[in-house]
Formats: C-alpha cells, sequence, structure tokens
C-alpha cells in the first residue's frame, strides 16, 4: 500500500496483524510509537543537513527511506545515530514516571540494540561510515564486516542458550534474522 511517499510492505501489515494478534498488553501501540519516533530521528537528521526524504518504506524488519542526494560519511554517520539517540533520550525522559516505565524500557531496548555493530542496524551504519573517515573504506569495510559476523553469531548463539535453558524465543530469532542477513549480505557482494 502506498500513501504520498510512504510505503508499506505487505510483510510490514502480516507482522503488524500477528504481533497484533498476539499483544494482550497493549504494548504494540507503545512500541511503534518508539519506532516511529526513532525514524522521525532519521529524518529529522537528514532534513537539518540539508538532505531530503524521496521516500520511506515500512517493511517487516523496519523502515527504509531513500533519500535525493547521497551523503558524505560525516552526514551519514550523523543520520544513522539520530533514531537510538531520540530512543535513548526518550527512555531517559520516561523513566522514573510509573506511567511510563514500559515506553522507557522500550525506547531503551530499541536505542540499544539498533546501537550494535551489525552492518543493517543503525550502530553498523554509523561505525562504518566512523572507520571509512579514521582508516578508510577498505578498512572499513573488512573490519565492519567481521565484527558484524561476530556480533551476529554472539546473538545468535546466546539466543540458542537462552532459548535451550527455557528462555523465550525471541533472542533466537533475533540473532537468526542477523544471522541470516548477514549470509545475505555475504552472498550478494560476490
Amino acid at each position: 500500500m502506498k500513501l504520498g511517499n510512504v510505503e508499506a510492505t505487505g510483510g510490514f501489515f502480516l507482522l503488524m496483524a500477528w504481533l497484533n494478534y498476539l499483544d494482550r498488553q497493549m504494548i504494540l501501540p507503545l512500541a511503534l510509537a518508539a519506532c516511529m519516533l526513532h525514524e522521525l530521528g532519521h529524518y529529522a537528521a537528514i532534513t537539518v543537513m540539508g538532505g531530503t526524504v524521496k521516500q520511506i518504506r515500512l517493511t517487516a524488519v523496519g523502515a527504509e527511506m531513500v533519500i535525493t542526494h547521497p551523503m558524505n560519511y560525516w552526514q551519514e554517520g550523523t543520520a544513522a545515530l539520530a533514531g537510538p539517540a531520540v530512543n535513548l533520550l526518550l527512555a531517559r525522559l520516561f523513566y522514573g514516571w510509573e506511567p511510563g516505565m514500559l515506553f522507557s524500557g522500550l525506547n531503551l531496548v530499541l536505542g540499544c540494540f539498533n546501537l550494535l555493530p551489525v552492518r543493517c542496524l543503525d550502530g553498523g551504519r554509523a561505525l562504518h561510515c566512523a572507520l571509512c573517515l579514521a582508516a578508510g573504506p577498505v578498512a572499513a569495510e573488512w573490519a565492519g564486516e567481521w565484527l558484524s559476523k561476530g556480533c551476529s553469531a554472539l546473538i545468535l548463539a546466546g539466543g540458542i542458550l537462552l532459548f535451550g535453558d527455557g528462555g523465550t524465543i525471541t533472542l533466537l530469532c533475533i540473532g537468526l534474522w542477523l544471522f541470516i542477513l548477514e549470509f545475505s549480505h555475504q552472498k550478494g557482494e560476490k
């Protein structure tokens, strides 16, 4: 479905329906608000730096923004960090206020997760930009690839251990998702 410059994929709607079905505590609206504010952080940073967002695409794994002109490493890194920064700021603002504790926790988890040094996440993009500025694109690609693979493998291993010990399947699913994305990223480059 497309509405102006915003497009939502079938996978996005399928995920929303599934999560809504499972949501017995009304967490989904708060999580969606945290995600929306995260993306608004990216959008604001791009706009402040003179960029223009041509399209926003909502998928099952997040939002993608298409910009009209490429940004330099400094601008791209700043835009990547803006989303998690908004979440961490919201986590701090709502912390300690009883009705806002769940929203604070959701923002804290979303912000910290997106700061992981995995290429498909904001932290991986920001790290890549910083390494490009410090050591050049070749070194940044090499270091980013190994950090991303290592982090994905650790998350998957942690998910397997926790699930095997009677924990939830959530971390295992996240680890599998990141690991598959790493594998498909590697395969697509060759």
